[in-house]
């Protein structure tokens, strides 16, 4: 059993908060938290204060991925295994924890060198339900957390014995295969939930640690509605509709204003806790998914 129990948050830093605030609101119905200031977007998409944090900065790309076990003892238990790697991690002031709306938090950097903040006791707001900016039928989020994130690294193996020794990761699948979008693709899917996976690892010729971050609607049609406001506000549809072979997940994707990738997804497949078969593919979609 995985000690991680789902994705909590991102942070990614961005240069055009403007554009981002748009992308984030009026095109993939997310709440822009009031918390938000000039220089840092919070969007939520649930009852939780944010999950998605949009800071300002050059970086355009992933700046820290937000990780939660269930309880104290989870995060000992994290803390311990690092400790007995020798991998460096400290543990958070009350001041970064409330900052992330968390009780308690440890913060390392993972071989891909990828901040990593690990918590439990995130923080409900039940009293203020989630308020969509656009007609939204809601986000798959709960047990199941943010999404799932496709990280671009050097040593996807060494990251992979990381993530599933320390963590508790579990692999789902490989899909190796020799034309995505006319390269060579090797990816390692990994999860800590029924979602097949949370965090998946390729290595890529782009220069940037973030290749995508999902977003699941509860209603298919959020998927159509949302592409057309793609296009309505003129941003790039990267990736044609299509459905995956692995997760069976039916979306798209779109380049944000950091030129990061969104996928837009509906109907992702739900892992059995028994199901501990680890599966090869040699493609990454049964349909679809056109690189455009």
């Amino acid at each position: 059993m995985s000690l991680v129990k789902r994705l909590a948050y991102v942070e990614i830093e961005a240069s055009d908060l403007a554009r981002w605030r748009l992308f984030g609101s009026d095109v993939f119905g997310c709440e822009v938290a009031a918390e938000s200031t000039a220089d840092c977007l919070k969007f939520r998409i649930d009852a939780r204060p944010w999950r998605i944090m949009v800071s300002r900065g050059d970086k355009n790309d992933l700046k820290t991925i937000g990780l939660e076990v269930a309880d104290q003892s989870g995060l000992q238990e994290v803390c311990t295994r690092l400790e007995g790697a020798g991998h460096a991690f400290r543990l958070a002031s009350p001041e970064e924890c409330a900052a992330r709306g968390v009780y308690e938090m440890c913060c390392l950097t993972d071989p891909s060198g990828i901040e990593v903040e690990v918590s439990y006791g995130g923080l409900l707001r039940p009293q203020q339900p989630f308020c969509p900016a656009v007609g939204h039928g809601g986000f798959v989020t709960g047990d199941q957390g943010l999404g799932h994130l496709m990280l671009v690294v050097d040593d996807p193996r060494q990251v992979q014995r990381f993530y599933a020794e320390m963590m508790g990761f579990v692999t789902s699948d490989y899909v190796s295969t020799k034309n995505y979008g006319g390269l060579a693709g090797d990816f390692i899917f990994m999860r800590c939930n029924p979602r097949h996976h949370t965090l998946a690892f390729g290595r890529l010729p782009i220069p940037r640690r973030l290749g995508h971050l999902m977003l699941q609607v509860n209603r298919i049609d959020d998927v159509g509605l949302t592409l057309d406001r793609v296009h309505t506000h003129d941003f790039r549809q990267t990736r044609s509709i299509g459905r995956h072979v692995n997760d069976n997940m039916f979306s798209f994707y779109v380049e944000s204003p950091s030129k990061l990738q969104f996928e837009c997804g509906w109907g992702g497949l739900e892992i059995e806790p028994d199901d501990t078969d680890v599966k090869l593919f040699d493609v990454t979609s049964v349909w679809g998914h056109k690189h455009l």
